[in-house]
Order: C-alpha cells, then sequence, then structure tokens
C-alpha cells in the first residue's frame, strides 16, 4: 500500500470525502464527547488556507477507503524554527501496530526533507495507545506531557469565580475585549502581549521562541472570518502605564455552539503575583455564561 500525495486544497467534494470520514471517526477516538466536523466546513478550510502555512500530506487507501493519513505543516514565515514542523499521524485502528505508520512516516520525512525540514514535533494521546507505542518504535525523543481540561458548566464552582472578579485589583488595572478584529494601532503591541507564552513551560522540546508580526494577527483575523469562527480576545491593562499586562482568548463556531476553546492564557511576569489570571479566566467564563448561557 503506497501512500499517496493529498492536495487537499484540490480535491473535489467526492474526493474530499474519503478523507473526512477518517479525519472524523479519528475525532471520534481523542475526543468522543464532542460532534463530529461537518464537510461543509472541512472543506471551506482546505480550500481557503493561509498564505503563510504550508503542508505536506499523504494518504493510504483500501480501495476508496482511507485507512492512513500523514501530514506536516508548518509557517513559510517561521524564521525562527525553519528547520521544524508539526507532524499529525494516524492509522485505522484494525491495522495498527501492522507497519502501516512507517510507510506513511518514512514518505512524510522524505518530502519534508525535500523542503528543508529536519525535526518534526508530533503529539500521542492516552485515548490511542498505540500511538505512544509507535513513537518509542521509531525513536521520538519524549518532550514534554500534557493535559487537556474539561470544564462543564453544571459543574463550575461559582464560589471561586465570584470570589476573583470580587478581589480583582481594579484600582490598578482594567480588562477590555477585542472581538474577532483586533484595532491596527494596537497590533504591536498585541503581538509582544502574546508573545509571553514563549515563558510557558515547554519540557525538553527544542524549538526557539516564537515572534508574532501583525501581519499573523491580520491574517489570523482574515482565517477565522473565512471559517465561521468567532474569537473573544480579553486583555488586562495597567491604568498608570496603559501597558497590556496579560490576556486570554476563546473561539466559537456555529457548527459547536454549545462548546467553548479556550487558547492562549498568559500574563507578563512583571506583572505576575496580582491575580491577574485568575480575573481574566473568570471574567471571560462570566461574559460566556451571561452572553452565551446555551
Amino acid at each position: 500500500m503506497t501512500p499517496r500525495p493529498i492536495d487537499l486544497k484540490a480535491l473535489s467534494d467526492a474526493e474530499a470525502l474519503p478523507i473526512h470520514d477518517f479525519l472524523n471517526a479519528t475525532r471520534a477516538e481523542l475526543l468522543p464527547d464532542d460532534p463530529p466536523i461537518p464537510l461543509s466546513e472541512r472543506l471551506t478550510s482546505w480550500r481557503n488556507p493561509s498564505p503563510r502555512e504550508w503542508s505536506k500530506t499523504f494518504a493510504v487507501y483500501d480501495n476508496e477507503r482511507v485507512i492512513g493519513f500523514a501530514e506536516a505543516d508548518w509557517e513559510s514565515t517561521d524564521q525562527e524554527n525553519p528547520d521544524k514542523a508539526w507532524m499529525n499521524l494516524t492509522v485505522t485502528p484494525s491495522l495498527r501496530r501492522q507497519g502501516l505508520g512507517s510507510t506513511l512516516l518514512r514518505t512524510l520525512l522524505e518530502a519534508c526533507r525535500a523542503d528543508g525540514k529536519q525535526q518534526l514535533f508530533l503529539a500521542t494521546n492516552d485515548r490511542i495507545p498505540e500511538g505512544k507505542a509507535f513513537a518509542q518504535q521509531i525513536g521520538a525523543k519524549f518532550g514534554q506531557e500534557e493535559h487537556t481540561n474539561q470544564l462543564l458548566f453544571t459543574d463550575l464552582n461559582r464560589d471561586y469565580l465570584e470570589r476573583a472578579l470580587r478581589n480583582a485589583p481594579t484600582d490598578q488595572f482594567e480588562i477590555g475585549f477585542y472581538d474577532t478584529d483586533l484595532p491596527e494601532a494596537e497590533l504591536e503591541p498585541i503581538c509582544r502581549l502574546i508573545e509571553v507564552m514563549n515563558t510557558a513551560p515547554r519540557g525538553d522540546l527544542e524549538f526557539n521562541d516564537f515572534k508574532v508580526t501583525p501581519e499573523d494577527l491580520l491574517d489570523d483575523a482574515r482565517q477565522a472570518k473565512i471559517n465561521g469562527l468567532e474569537r473573544w480576545f480579553l486583555y488586562v491593562r495597567e491604568r498608570a502605564s496603559g501597558r497590556y499586562a496579560g490576556y486570554t482568548e476563546t473561539g466559537f463556531h456555529p457548527n459547536r455552539s454549545h462548546l467553548v476553546n479556550q487558547w492562549g492564557t498568559g500574563v507578563l511576569p512583571e506583572f505576575r503575583g496580582h491575580g491577574l489570571g485568575a480575573w481574566i479566566k473568570s471574567a471571560m467564563i462570566e461574559r460566556i455564561l451571561r452572553e452565551r448561557p446555551r
């Protein structure tokens, strides 16, 4: 079984369907409580990629059915880590540990090397335990263990929420929201604010600090609109200086209106110790409960 190169942008609806079905089956393994992605949503994403996003994609077929999928992606504007890419590789459950993953990996590695990539990052998930065994077998170096937390609003500790809001240092700081579009006059300081995520733990992962540009933020906003994604960006600012001190960001998609994706949350080192992290997280949750109670 030979992996086929796939140009996701050029796929017809009929050609896209087997890959779409395979990815939704994998999604059901990883996120059993979440609904599948509709085909129309995935096609919109595939057919309207960001100009700064590059990828190599391969699939293995059994007749018309996809049984294996591998993809590596990177940003063409990433000057800090130009030799690195992020990889996703999955094989249908009944065919795991039979060599198909290794075949896909070899093909993907050759394609990435041809584009100057020397290091691939991949993540395994304990809901698919074969992934960890595969990573160990191919000699991947363990870099960091991460945890995904899920909050059901029915289980929300409202006492904690109210306490964090009540104890917020509003005499020194103020919070505000930018919804979907960030003001152009604020792009440069927001770039520096988002780069606080470089201080997040990275274990033994070997990559350089990332940089964010105004063009990156504008492109992210364009892609969000194309894909129907609503974003809320909450910032906290020091009153005396007007400097941004921290932020958090969430996203919503109308196809999954009951779900909220929590993205980066960070406070600049010089502003830590004031309870800002608890405040901005709680303020975001309070707004979600008020405006999106469903």
